[in-house]
């Protein structure tokens, strides 16, 4: 697929939100066959994904959009189309372009309930995709 525009989740560790929200992302684009892919970064990773975050996909039929937590770095944010941060505002002002930065703060922690924490995350998630296929 040529011409692919990005999108970034970022979260503190990479790990849950980030990758919950970019791995469903990924799935819907695929789905309604659009020109956009998603990856997970955090600002401060994990080691790994947590066995409920894993689990909690595969109960949705989705692969983790990625194999381990993957720092935030400068070449993630340049020619991103959205940067979406979750409870990292220090986020936004790496954003060149002010609009490519979208804050979903104070969702339910993963951890905390994983259900809520997903129905959060996915509703989010599909409004975005929504919006960037009306206003490509």
């Amino acid at each position: 697929m040529t011409n692919v525009s990005r999108v970034v989740f970022v979260c503190e560790h990479g790990a849950a939100k980030s990758v919950l929200a970019a791995s469903y992302f990924n799935h819907l684009a695929v789905q309604r066959g659009l020109p956009l892919r998603a990856l997970a970064r955090g600002t401060a990773p994990d080691a790994e994904i947590p066995r409920g975050v894993l689990e909690g996909l595969a109960r949705e039929g989705l692969a983790p959009c990625t194999s381990n937590p993957q720092a935030l770095g400068p070449a993630d944010l340049v020619g991103a189309l959205k940067v979406v941060s979750f409870d990292q505002p220090q986020v936004a002002a790496l954003v060149r372009e002010p609009d490519s930065a979208i804050s979903w703060d104070q969702l339910p922690p993963v951890s905390d309930d994983f259900n809520l924490a997903r129905a959060a995350i996915f509703e989010r998630v599909e409004r975005l995709l929504s919006d960037l296929e009306a206003h490509p």
